[in-house]
């Protein structure tokens, strides 16, 4: 009998809490298996999976001839050759070859680019999973330009989380028939159904400028004047978050508004099942940083909450304007605060978007409809067990629903 497929995902780590997206692709995709390569290999015992790590590691330098070393090879991955070469190459391409892969999948761009030469030599087919920053900042740097231009050229497929970050791929020059539009997926599963708590608005994610949490704020509290029993639970950490605090300590808006901080995903869950309003006010950073789609977006939508958001980058693409929430202009703080107030004012209005938005993230974006749709991509067929299964395509995600 034929040996199934073998897949290896490659990431700089298994460990980052923000990045369940990951986590669902080795849990997911091909869960029996699957074999993981990475930088930092902290927490990736946690799959029971077998793990590479310290790949294109940089040892502590213990003379200074080794920081000049160390030194030398950075300058030379950034401006010439990001690709695994030596004995690290050498390392990855026997582990590959040892556990019968067959697919690799790479998280990030910088991760495809430095794949690329094990893989290759290891026969093993090379699939790239771009997410947000690393397709919207690292390319203004025209090193990385160069770097990515490599990648495309070899890899037999280049994976978007949004039709809008696939068309900032292919303007970088990557062919149109390697581009595939996948966005992230969330466990519905574990998300009940909202009990619409008057007034209780969540928004979660890190407070860094592309989520624009002061002005997520200050558009909430004016929203929130006409409505004393509305309060604002934000959900993160990040550079901004003193500043938040600071913001909301001098304006005297504790009454409405909580900075809770980085909470576990049990503490989120908890202030969702409550929740009647989810708003985030994504923009595009000044460095270029933009989202792919929000996991916490489909997570509230899962939960049966309508969404106020942007029509930034792939937002539009899951939140459906007027049906699952109300979409406004980047840096539009008249508009966001229009559109909290009219969905606390009108509640009937916002369960019955909840209610929508619900079926639409069960329909689309559950890590079970993400994972057969990369298996797709990739070639790839698998069930649970990990033997060969035909299964049919899974849907593809519309821009608007029937009626």
């Amino acid at each position: 009998m034929k040996a199934p497929p073998m897949l290896a995902i490659m990431a700089p780590s298994f460990n980052q809490p923000s990045e369940t997206f990951i986590h669902a692709h080795v849990e997911t995709i091909m869960p029996k298996c699957t074999v993981l390569l990475c930088e930092d290999g902290s927490g990736a015992e946690r799959f029971q999976l077998p793990v590479l790590s310290d790949l294109d590691s940089y040892p502590t330098p213990l003379t200074s001839v080794e920081r000049i070393w160390n030194a030398l090879r950075y300058r030379w991955r950034v401006t010439f050759d990001q690709r695994i070469g030596g004995a690290n190459e050498r390392r990855a391409r026997a582990f590959l070859q040892r556990n019968g892969v067959t697919h690799c999948l790479a998280e990030f761009g910088p991760s495809g680019c430095r794949s690329e030469l094990f893989s290759a030599r290891a026969g093993v087919r090379l699939f790239v999973h771009f997410h947000g920053y690393d397709a919207t900042v690292l390319p203004r740097h025209r090193t990385w330009r160069r770097h990515y231009r490599r990648v495309f050229a070899s890899a037999d497929g280049i994976i978007a989380p949004s039709r809008y970050i696939a068309d900032r791929l292919a303007a970088l020059g990557c062919p149109r028939n390697k581009l595939h539009v996948s966005p992230c997926g969330i466990a519905p599963e574990v998300f009940p159904l909202t009990r619409r708590k008057a007034g209780q608005v969540v928004a979660v994610g890190r407070l860094v400028e592309k989520k624009a949490p002061l002005l997520t704020i200050s558009a909430f509290v004016e929203a929130a004047r006409n409505h004393p029993n509305a309060h604002l639970h934000m959900v993160g950490e990040g550079p901004l978050l003193d500043e938040a605090r600071d913001l909301v300590a001098s304006e005297c808006w504790e009454s409405m508004v909580t900075l809770h901080g980085a909470q576990p995903h049990d503490k989120v869950r908890a202030l969702l099942e409550c929740a009647s309003l989810f708003i985030q006010h994504s923009v595009v950073a000044k460095d270029g940083d933009t989202e792919g789609l929000p996991v916490a977006i489909l997570e509230a939508m899962a939960s049966g909450i309508p969404v106020v958001s942007t029509r930034h980058s792939g937002i539009p693409e899951a939140v459906l304007e007027g049906k699952t929430g109300l979409l406004v202009d980047e840096h539009d703080e008249v508009g966001m605060t229009a559109a909290i107030s009219r969905l606390l004012s009108t509640p009937d209005e916002a369960e019955s978007m909840g209610l929508v938005g619900r079926v639409r993230a069960q329909k689309y974006f559950s890590q079970i409809i993400v994972a057969e749709r990369l298996r797709a991509i990739m070639g790839l067929r698998a069930s649970n067990d990990g033997s060969s299964n035909s299964q049919p395509h899974p849907p593809v995600v519309p821009n608007s629903e029937p009626g």
